[in-house]
């Protein structure tokens, strides 16, 4: 009877321990998805055009405690159609035991991305012509196309001839705004000629008659001197007569000698006139264009980065969905070397950008801001970040706090490596 007792303890003792450890099991199990499980998912409306059950399970990592076997959204229709707002979710995790638990997750969709601005390379209009808005489509990934006349444009003067440089700006319906910088070529109207053609023509007429009269009028003038000393000699005596006629004719060459000098004395005079007003006016369109050529590379010495053996122009592209085509854009930030604010550059590998993943710890990055101002930062951090903002190497290790948002004068750079990994490189 004792033994019957004993062996009933016995197995009721086990069956006590048998539950301990089931709930210690379940218990570990639960606060595994705890650990991992991340209730609060913050998205782009444009990098998410909609979101589906198995991009939300990866976002909140629900997978990493067990298997998940269902999702349920609170609005199935606004998740095919993503807008920014805040939403809701049910996650239904199996554990290792048959055990399910449910847990919430809160979507948050923001619109954290500004317009795109298309840039042509060269914009030339004339003088005196409105701004060509019409050349530089403007476009939101949540707004859709913003119109062109929504632009706000300064720097330019429609009257001043030459090169100028102009910004442009556009701002979507969240509020995220987008500069964007361009060179435009002002050229002078065409002159209207007809009127100088004309008096050219008149003039050119004309000067042949008058030369041509002044020349018959010398030739008369000789003449008559000729045919009337004769006359006046031919009471005298024939010495006398041969005498005069003689004096008359000697004057009558010297007259003719001083006009052949007085010509040829003009006609060098002119000469060395011409000469030297084309010698100075080469000398003025040498220095016009040794000033344009200066002008041109203090041009291109302005909003630059260099890294890496490579020079790189940037522009204005903050919260572009993209990276420029060609050169660097800042994502967030002026760009400015004394502003005392970080500022974040994107650009494409393969591309302009492809030296960056050059850089280690210890290199040395340039800028040189739109002012002309230059700063040298030195590299103190390099890490791969998933297009989520996490080290791709420690998906707990949020890295856009300290990328994006830790004050003081800094510079990240940031390029693809994958299409969902970047090499991120931070600066001061």
């Amino acid at each position: 009877m004792k033994r019957k007792y004993l062996v009933g303890l016995v197995a009721l003792l086990l069956a006590a321990a048998s539950s301990v450890g089931l709930y210690q099991l379940y218990a570990g199990a639960e606060e595994k998805v705890e650990t991992s499980f991340r209730p609060n998912v913050v998205i782009d409306a444009s990098d998410y055009p909609q979101l589906t059950a198995q991009q939300l399970v990866q976002l909140s990592q629900a997978d990493e405690s067990g298997t998940v076997t269902a999702v349920s959204f609170s609005d199935e229709a606004a998740m095919r159609d993503l807008q920014p707002g805040i939403y809701t979710a049910n996650v239904a995790i199996q554990l290792s035991f048959n055990q399910e638990i449910t847990r919430t997750v809160t979507i948050n969709v923001w619109d954290k991305q500004g317009p795109d601005i298309t840039v042509p390379k060269t914009v030339t209009v004339t003088a005196g012509a409105e701004f060509p808005v019409a050349k530089f489509p403007v476009s939101d990934a949540v707004d859709g196309k913003i119109a062109s006349e929504d632009l706000s444009i300064t720097g330019y003067d429609a009257n001043q001839v030459g090169q100028q440089k102009v910004t442009l700006a556009a701002t979507d319906q969240a509020g995220n705004k987008t500069t964007a910088h361009v060179s435009v070529k002002v050229l002078a109207a065409e002159a209207d000629t007809s009127l100088t053609a004309a008096n050219e023509e008149n003039e050119a007429s004309e000067t042949p008659e008058t030369s041509e009269a002044a020349t018959a009028e010398s030739k008369e003038t000789v003449a008559s001197t000729r045919d009337t000393t004769p006359e006046v000699t031919t009471t005298t005596s024939e010495d006398e007569a041969t005498t005069t006629v003689t004096e008359a004719t000697s004057t009558s060459q010297s007259e003719i000698k001083e006009e052949v000098e007085t010509e040829a004395t003009t006609e060098t005079t002119t000469e060395t006139t011409t000469e030297t007003a084309i010698a100075v006016t080469s000398n003025e369109e040498t220095e016009t264009t040794a000033s344009a050529n200066e002008e041109a590379s203090m041009a291109t010495e302005t909003s630059v980065l260099k890294f890496a053996g490579g020079t790189v122009l940037f522009g204005q592209s903050n919260g572009a969905s993209a990276a420029p085509g060609s050169g660097a854009g800042t994502w967030m930030g002026s760009g400015s070397v004394s502003d005392g604010a970080p500022t974040h550059f994107i650009g494409h590998n393969p591309g302009d950008f492809a030296g960056v993943m050059s850089l280690d710890v210890g290199a040395t990055i340039t800028v040189v801001d739109a002012s002309g101002a230059s700063r040298t930062y030195t590299v103190y951090e390099v890490l791969d970040v998933t297009d989520e903002g996490y080290n791709n190497r420690n998906l707990q290790d949020d890295v856009l706090p300290r990328m994006l948002y830790d004050g003081g004068e800094r510079i990240s750079l940031q390029t693809c490596i994958s299409d969902t990994v970047n090499r991120c490189v931070l600066a001061r």
